[in-house]
């Protein structure tokens, strides 16, 4: 199957103009109004206005006033809801142009309208799992730069933060350098890059202005939303152009890097983004967003000895083995250890010198000089990340979205967007996104019972490039390693037997080798030197090697995947009298083409993947209706795995007649495919090779003949061969698969003022996915070491829970905390050189305090976090993360004459 983008896109606007083209209604029912709120003659902005049982509605503006022009016959049910207010509803029998709409405030807690969790809309309250909700009103109070930002504050969330715009939330552990077990969708389209196999944070999201609403379901999710969700998953949802129309802009400026020592004094953040929307006739609407944002972003400057973390006193200058944390170049590619080439150096001088072997004088020789030759491992000088990426990130994010109704219910959307970005991300290296750009066309249909959902993803690395990698390929090029050594090691020989310190003789070692006095000055000018960071030889070594692809010796990574996938869902319920029924399927396409960079691809031949599900759901209410019980099931295939089924029970229990206090109870079965990149990477990064896990990739490096054994740590490089109990069997690779476990109450008190939510959850996974290392041909001049991903034999089992208070107070105050626990069992007969990457604090809490505008359009909020120790394990190091808390604050003001609002934080 080969997909075009340019003929996909000339489909996907035939068809939705030809959607356009189906017969168009009259207008004959005009109702206007005004909308208040009542016993305070003031004016209610943005109240959704609708006809109940159909898509057709407005919002009021920002004098309360609305006008809705509709070809339903009369009489109808016109709808007003609004947060924190009653609803209400008005018979509609004929035109109307003078409504008065009085909405009564209310306390909203544990009523929030939710879709996630059952896939229809349902309350807070009665889901029957997990599941948190951020809507446009909270993400204004957010005292954060943007709302990807405001899900530190619920309760259990973890945020992976690579640099300013690259960031991943996680819920309940197991997050590394991505996060590949929640899935992330932004208005139902899958937010993750095609071939790299994560959600980039925000880069190709919405805009602040743009976010209608946010759900995040925690906990597995596959039944409903396929392979991934196997922590949770994130919806956001943008604003409807029928319902918010009108032009906003919003400029948010920031000053960063204030205390910073790397930069020369203190750097501004701009975030420009705007909106406009158009509703015609409440038939057609459009809208177009963009956003831009530029910035300094925060600067790697941990130089940490890689293999001494716990020794600031490991610096280059004190330690030849030295290996900074964020230097590049000086990994260890080959380990030289001075104690082990001694023997063979030695025996070298001697034949100089014609002594004999196997005469007394040459033992002699040998003996009494191995003292001088230390258990010193050597690594070459390396330069700082700041020498090899450009911190000056950047955003340019442009989306359109296009929808018409037809029909009673009907409504046809086409939405389009490209997102342009640069970042650094953490992998097995340091990697620099420059010029990364994903686009995306999608083509909707829905209406109250269905949804048919299709779209197409492409991505463009742009120039981005291996950071790490160019490091080691600049040394490579100006001296090759089997130079510098032969160099080094003849110096040091020579000193140390002429009597110099061994200080002394490292250190003129190091100046021959890199042929530069202690001044700077060049040796011999005939041959090359260490080029320094900012030089003309550096620059031109290092244009040449980002350029060059990785596959060809460099360090540029090209990766041009695409992705199609297409869904719909059927609401059956209300042909079927005794429960609620919905069903849906999918089908997904990918085209894996980085061209040998970065997968086992060739250039002109990428790699295509197949997959598709399917999933059925019933509900049931009893007890009137206070016992509502789900039943669900999915089945998966990937023409790469055996399909699977997962099956999901649940049970909500509502306590009291009024349905204020509910109990529920889960157990849920979920799984995920390993990543594209677990599955067909091939990359070399200097030390080690990363591979995939499919016995595809292990063939290229003859597995199956020539053994491999485990390594003594998790670390590929220092690691020892593990070789008592014999080569290395490699598990069956396959599927990740979770059981879940959860019960949890939730709970409204003092008048539903005071709400509730609290949880316990047991998850245990077979088949886990892990990192292992490897080795081939050990001890060996052909020993090749590798770290790849693996189907683990032995369970493991994680758990936690948390606990949850909001509080609604006088005069539109409010607060909120919540503690949040999570922790991993042991795992039993780990094999060496395994991680779990756990990579999660044991608690976490959050606590805030705020005011919504109102009367007097004044609001704020502030919000302390803090955060447990734990231990990081990931390809690029393993560390323990200190404790850490933060305090964010913002005031906002609002000019209503000047439809404007003023934030400070």
């Amino acid at each position: 199957m080969d997909i075009n983008s340019k003929s996909l896109i000339k489909s996907f606007g035939g068809i939705f103009f030809l959607l356009i083209a189906v017969i168009v209604y009259s207008q004959d029912i005009r109702v206007s109004g005004k909308v208040m709120e009542s016993g305070a003659d003031e004016p209610l902005t943005g109240v959704n206005i609708s006809i109940r049982g159909s898509l057709i509605g407005t919002v009021s503006d920002v004098e309360g006033n609305f006008v809705l022009k509709t070809d339903t016959p009369p009489p109808f049910v016109l709808q007003f809801s609004f947060m924190g207010y009653a609803k209400e509803e008005i018979e509609i029998i004929g035109s109307v142009s003078d409504l008065l709409i009085e909405m009564e405030t209310r306390a909203i807690l544990g009523q929030e309208v939710v879709i996630s969790a059952s896939r229809v809309e349902e309350s807070i309250m009665a889901s029957p799992v997990t599941i948190e909700k951020l809507t446009s009103r909270d993400i204004s109070q957010i005292p954060t730069a943007n709302f990807y930002d405001g899900l530190y504050s619920i309760k259990g969330v973890d945020m992976n933060v690579h640099s300013l715009t690259f960031r991943f939330p996680n819920a309940r552990g197991f997050t590394g350098e991505t996060n590949v077990r929640m899935n992330q969708l932004v208005d139902g389209v899958d937010n993750s890059s095609p071939g790299l196999s994560f959600s980039a944070g925000n880069i190709f999201g919405l805009s602040n202005i743009d976010v209608d609403n946010v759900e995040l379901l925690v906990g597995a999710s596959s039944a409903l939303y396929g392979p991934g969700g196997m922590n949770g998953i994130l919806l956001m949802n943008s604003k409807n152009p029928f319902e918010h129309e009108g032009l906003t802009v919003s400029l948010q400026s920031a000053m960063m890097h204030i205390d910073d020592q790397y930069t020369n004094g203190p750097t501004p953040m701009v975030n420009f983004d705007m909106r406009y929307a158009k509703s015609f006739n409440n038939k057609f609407a459009f809208k177009f967003t963009g956003t831009y944002l530029n910035a300094t972003d925060w600067y790697a400057v941990d130089f940490r000895d890689k293999y001494r973390l716990d020794d600031p006193g490991s610096t280059r200058e004190s330690n030849q083995g030295y290996d900074g944390v964020n230097v590049y170049g000086d990994d260890i590619v080959v380990p030289v250890n001075l104690q082990e080439v001694a023997p063979t150096v030695l025996a070298g001088v001697a034949d100089a010198r014609g002594l004999i072997p196997g005469t007394p004088e040459y033992e002699d020789f040998i003996n009494d000089n191995l003292h001088l030759f230390p258990d010193q491992i050597i690594t070459r000088t390396g330069w700082k990340e700041s020498d090899i990426v450009d911190y000056n990130t950047h955003i340019m994010r442009f989306n359109a979205a296009f929808h018409y109704r037809f029909a009673k219910n009907f409504e046809a959307i086409i939405r389009g967007g490209y997102g342009n970005g640069s970042s650094v991300y953490t992998a097995q290296n340091r990697f620099a996104f420059q010029g990364f750009a994903m686009s995306n066309i999608q083509l909707e249909v829905n209406n109250p019972d269905f949804y048919v959902r299709s779209y197409y993803i492409w991505e463009n690395s742009g120039d981005s490039y291996n950071a790490g990698g160019a490091g080691a390929q600049i040394n490579e090029a100006w001296k090759p390693s089997e130079v510098w050594y032969a160099d080094y090691i003849a110096s040091y020989t020579q000193q140390i037997l002429l009597g110099a310190t061994r200080e002394e003789a490292f250190k003129f070692a190091r100046l021959v080798a890199e042929n530069r006095d202690e001044h700077g000055n060049v040796f011999n000018p005939d041959e090359n030197a260490f080029p320094y960071a900012g030089s003309e030889e550096f620059n031109t070594y290092f244009d040449k090697i980002v350029k060059t692809p990785i596959r060809d010796g460099g360090a540029l990574v090209i990766d041009k995947s695409k992705m199609f996938h297409t869904e719909g869902m059927y609401n059956f319920s209300r042909y079927v009298p005794w429960f609620d029924l919905q069903a849906g399927a999918s089908y997904r396409y990918y085209s894996i083409n980085s061209e040998g960079t970065v997968f086992i691809d060739t250039p002109g031949h990428p790699i295509p993947i197949n997959q598709f599900g399917g999933y059925v759901q019933l509900n049931k209410s009893f007890i009137n209706d206070h016992l509502r019980v789900t039943l669900a099931a999915r089945y998966d295939k990937n023409e790469y795995f055996k399909g699977r089924a997962t099956p999901r029970l649940s049970l909500v229990y509502s306590i009291d007649k009024d349905l204020d206090h509910t109990l529920r109870g889960s157990v849920q079965t979920a799984y995920r495919f390993p990543s594209i990149t677990d599955q067909w990477v091939n990359l070399d990064v200097g030390a080690f090779r990363v591979i995939g896990g499919l016995p595809e990739v292990h063939a290229l490096y003859d597995f199956d003949n020539n053994p491999v054994y485990p390594l003594s740590s998790a670390n590929p490089v220092t690691g020892k061969p593990v070789m008592d109990d014999g080569p290395f069997i490699i598990p069956e690779f396959e599927p990740e698969r979770v059981t879940a476990y959860e019960i949890g109450y939730k709970g409204l008190f003092l008048k539903k003022l005071l709400f509730l939510d609290s949880y316990v959850f047991v998850n245990r996974y077979n088949g886990f996915l892990a990192t292992q290392v490897l080795v081939q041909n050990p001890y060996t001049d052909e020993e090749i070491r590798f770290q790849t991903t693996i189907s683990t034999d032995a369970p493991v089992t994680a758990w936690g829970w948390a606990l949850g208070l909001d509080m609604l107070l006088p005069k539109a105050f409010f607060a909120g905390g919540n503690v949040a626990y999570n922790a991993l069992q042991s795992i039993k007969d780990r094999p060496p050189g395994f991680q779990s990457r756990f990579n999660t604090p044991r608690y976490r809490f959050n606590l805030s305090v705020g005011k919504r505008q109102y009367h007097d359009q004044v609001g704020f909020k502030v919000s302390y976090r803090w955060q447990d120790t734990f231990l990081w394990e990931s390809a690029f190091g393993v560390a323990q993360m200190p404790s850490f808390a933060t305090l964010d604050a913002q005031v906002s003001y609002k000019f209503e004459s000047l439809y404007t609002t003023v934030k400070v934080g």
